[in-house]
């Protein structure tokens, strides 16, 4: 999914009160926020996972060096969880490209 404006502002709000210190890296602090929203999800071994937690994480990416840095989408207020459900995200669906598949 990809941040919607008010989702974006809401991110870079909250960059601008804890994003403090510079790359851990390189030491540079020169940060692109990156507008999608992305899912970490538990190791299953290489299997599709059946269930399971899904954390979705938004990035910040190092424009020297590119070390990126995840934060909790939930944490950060672009998501709201109510009772254990994810409520409106602030982002909008990203259309996925149409893939001709080919029988072998």
């Amino acid at each position: 999914m990809q941040l919607n404006e008010q989702g974006r502002a809401r991110f870079q709000q909250h960059l601008q009160n804890v994003l403090r210190q510079p790359c851990a890296v390189c030491g540079g602090g020169n940060w692109q926020l990156e507008d999608g929203i992305f899912e970490l999800r538990e190791f299953a071994g290489g299997n599709a996972p059946a269930g399971g937690a899904i954390k979705p994480l938004l990035a910040v990416t190092c424009k020297n060096c590119g070390n990126v840095l995840l934060m909790s989408a939930i944490t950060t207020g672009v998501i709201t969880v109510n009772q254990g459900q994810e409520q409106g995200p602030m982002a909008q669906p990203v259309p996925l490209p149409e893939v001709e598949m080919s029988e072998e």
